[in-house]
């Protein structure tokens, strides 16, 4: 008698903590327990460079909003498809003294671009681009006056929320590329990218030189894109990765564009270099798969 009540007894609480452990699943799965959904998120527009005597102003420039480095309510959806991407016309940043952040997604194993200084064209003056190479962060040049895929050996995740930069400094008739993940680095001097000729600029799709003319879309999601026309020093760059997703710029007066892609394609570092976007979705569940550093 004992042991049937006690397999009655098992049996009936048994059931009970089945049903709770399915109901939490459940729970977690909706990113209840995950402290970044009850984060507070900024809205489009919500913090913004403001210069007050017009694009490329260097003095009395300022933050203004909400800028307390709130995570984005939105992030950039791109599908892999060889029609999505953001451009920018009429803009052309230098080709060395400058430097790139992003906070990237990868959805996909392929080879992939995040950002492009230069029109989709090979001949069209592509400058260089920040992307994945088989998997590795890289800067690539792929313009017809000696360029190349400067590859590190560091790892871009696929499903995880990744903090990518680079660096172009000038080296004499080459250059100095700096190349961050989180919080490592790699360097390599090799040749200067060519000049941007046709002031356009890419997110999310760009050309490599192996074969010629072939697409290399980004897949997965991309946030917070900041622009530089000066090198950021190492201690800058992990200051930024520091900040998180939902960072602010550094270094205000060489900022010449800041793409948070939260909700739209606008430019806020107040000079102005919007994008247009191109069959590009935006997620406000991003949050469920974003460790802050």
């Amino acid at each position: 008698m004992k042991s049937q009540a006690a397999m009655e007894y098992l049996m009936t609480y048994g059931w009970a903590i089945l049903v709770i452990a399915v109901v939490l699943a459940a729970l977690y799965s909706l990113g209840i327990f995950n402290p970044n959904t009850f984060a507070p998120k900024a809205s489009a527009g919500s913090c913004e460079v403001v210069r007050p005597f017009g694009p490329g102003t260097t003095t009395d420039i300022h933050l203004e909003g909400t800028c307390t480095n709130m995570l984005p309510k939105y992030v950039a959806v791109f599908n892999g498809g060889p029609t999505t991407n953001i451009s920018i016309a009429h803009a052309s940043f230098p080709k060395v003294g400058v430097s790139i952040t992003a906070w990237v997604y990868s959805g996909s194993p392929n080879p992939s671009t995040i950002f492009s200084n230069g029109q989709d064209d090979w001949h069209g003056g592509i400058s260089w681009q920040l992307g994945i190479c088989s998997k590795y962060a890289c800067v690539k040049t792929p313009n017809v006056a000696g360029g190349g895929i400067y590859n590190s050996n560091l790892v871009i995740p696929q499903h995880i929320w990744t903090f990518e930069a680079a660096t172009i400094a000038p080296n004499g008739s080459k250059a100095i590329y700096t190349i961050y993940v989180n919080n490592q680095n790699q360097t390599v001097t090799a040749n200067a990218p060519d000049p941007n000729t046709q002031n356009w600029l890419y997110i999310g799709t760009g050309f490599d030189n192996s074969p010629i003319v072939q697409y290399k879309t980004f897949s997965g999601s991309i946030s917070n894109i900041q622009i530089y026309n000066t090198t950021l020093s190492t201690n800058q760059i992990q200051a930024l990765y520091q900040e998180g997703i939902g960072g602010d710029p550094i270094e205000l007066t060489h900022l010449i564009a800041w793409y948070p892609l939260n909700g739209n394609a606008n430019d806020y570092s107040g000079n102005k270099n919007n994008g247009k976007e191109h069959n590009v979705g935006y997620s406000s569940t991003w949050y469920k798969t974003y460790s802050a550093p």
